[in-house]
């Protein structure tokens, strides 16, 4: 069968202009699971609907349609036996999950295939058709390995799903859709040492060298991030003084800067971890710096739930306090559109509709509750992703350049990058050595790579290194010019 696609150039597009196909994903602001039981009545057996014994609501649950309008049924059918798995860390994750099986069904209808269709021959079923046209994505556009794999991955994970949960007859799966395969890698703990592990993993993923690499003057730490010079973060707190952006904006990028904190950890901070932190260096005059936690138990969130102890000054604290008992503060917290109301356990910054700059894992958790005080008449709930403070710090990038033409344009995450940066350039300057900045620098950003963590301590280096590289090719030409005039 001949493979039916859009001509690709070199250049990165949406991968959803590479198919014909229409499919596309809804999503439902409000969906309530329910549960599915047979009853014989009459001498016959019929199913009735009701609802769990946690009747919880989902809030943003994706279903995909397929071109011609109707509910790709097994596609569904796997996403709701998701709800209740588990291993689910976040309606974000299903969302994704949701995309990914969203492009297979568009390349499955482009080319006129089932997901069933299991022939003899390996390279000839569906998923393995699937994975040489993604592996030609890979090859004509500027997409990562990883971000290809992720998706082939989520198509493993679904043929093996619908089989372990029977959503698929046995007899109907001709052949297997992948072939497993034994790996041995290597991992470490978490003292360093490096010790091999052995998994089972699948065919069903694209072999690259291709790594990301971050740019001259970048480093890769979830991304390609550019620590800001003094210069541009004297610039940028210059402005902030100078009110060019809100106060919650303003407080962000200092916690940002400050503690090294993530997008994630800042959006969800509550009031009461700030208020526990405030009583803590009120009781104790001596110390100046208190440590607020984040993922795990605790209400904000951090990557993966993993904890993640973020150091506040005193300066630092007193300021979210001040802005935290405003009354701009409290009239947020009023709006409609804020689900916790004025207690301790919303968050400390909100939009000025009263939404979260991000929504928190403890806010899908309470909503998903009714019998939670909070859901007494609240609003349907829109999860929040961040793009509110992305919105907010290109109008400050974009009011800086006013009267500062030559400054670079920055992202929030970069502050994180400028954090770390900041603690090995003044750890440096006081004389540590490197093994005592390499462990302050990943306390400081939460590191769980080493690699990435050493990326710090050599950016200047390698960076000044290159600089003087540069600097020689450009004196031999130079000097070479002169000999010739």
């Amino acid at each position: 069968m001949m493979y039916i696609y859009k001509e690709v150039n070199h250049l990165k597009s949406p991968l959803n202009t590479l198919f014909n196909s229409s499919a596309r994903i809804i999503y439902l602001s409000s969906f309530h699971k329910q549960e599915i039981s047979w009853i014989k009545e009459e001498n016959e057996f019929k199913y009735h609907f009701s609802p769990p014994r946690h009747n919880y609501h989902y809030p943003k649950m994706p279903v995909i349609l397929q071109s011609n309008g109707l509910p790709w049924d097994i596609g569904n059918a796997y996403l709701l036996g998701q709800l209740s798995n588990p291993t689910l860390s976040s309606m974000k994750t299903l969302v994704s999950r949701a995309i990914h099986l969203k492009y297979y069904l568009q390349y499955l209808e482009d080319t006129n295939q089932h997901f069933l269709d299991l022939p003899k021959i390996l390279h000839e079923r569906a998923p393995q058709k699937f994975k040489l046209f993604m592996n030609h994505v890979l090859d004509s556009h500027d997409y990562s390995s990883e971000y290809i794999n992720n998706i082939l991955s989520t198509i493993a994970h679904f043929y093996s799903n619908i089989r372990y949960e029977s959503l698929i007859h046995e007899q109907q799966f001709e052949n297997e859709p992948f072939e497993s395969v034994k790996k041995t890698i290597m991992v470490n703990n978490n003292v360093g040492l490096a010790k091999s592990l052995d998994i089972m993993t699948n065919n069903l993923r694209i072999k690259s060298s291709r790594k990301p690499i971050p740019e001259l003057g970048k480093l890769r730490d979830e991304g390609s991030l550019r620590p800001l010079t003094y210069e541009e973060q004297k610039t940028l707190i210059e402005n902030l003084q100078n009110g060019v952006t809100s106060i919650e904006v303003e407080l962000m990028i200092r916690i940002a800067l400050e503690t090294g904190a993530r997008q994630q950890s800042i959006c969800t901070l509550s009031i009461d971890c700030i208020i526990k932190a405030f009583e803590s260096l009120k009781s104790n005059q001596t110390v100046d710096v208190v440590v607020v936690n984040a993922g795990q138990k605790f209400k904000t969130d951090s990557k993966g739930g993993r904890l993640n102890r973020l150091i506040f000054k005193r300066d630092l604290i007193n300021d979210l306090v001040t802005y935290i008992t405003c009354e701009r503060a409290r009239e947020r917290r009023s709006k409609e559109n804020s689900f916790y109301g004025d207690t301790v356990d919303n968050y400390v910054f909100l939009t000025r509709n009263g939404n979260p700059y991000l929504s928190a894992q403890r806010e899908l958790y309470d909503r998903r509750n009714p019998n939670t005080k909070w859901n007494q008449g609240s609003l349907v709930m829109i999860p929040k992703n961040g793009q509110s403070l992305r919105n907010e710090i290109a109008r400050l990038v974009s009011r800086i350049q006013k009267n500062e033409p030559e400054f670079c344009n920055f992202s929030f995450h970069d502050l994180r990058a400028t954090s770390g940066m900041n603690l090995v350039r003044s750890m440096r300057k006081k004389g540590y050595p490197d093994s005592k900045i390499f462990d302050y620098v990943r306390q400081h950003l939460n590191h769980q790579n080493f690699k990435t963590t050493e990326s710090y301590l050599n950016f200047d280096s390698d960076l000044q290194e290159f600089n003087d590289i540069q600097e020689s090719f450009g004196s031999m030409f130079y000097d070479e010019g002169s000999d010739n005039d």
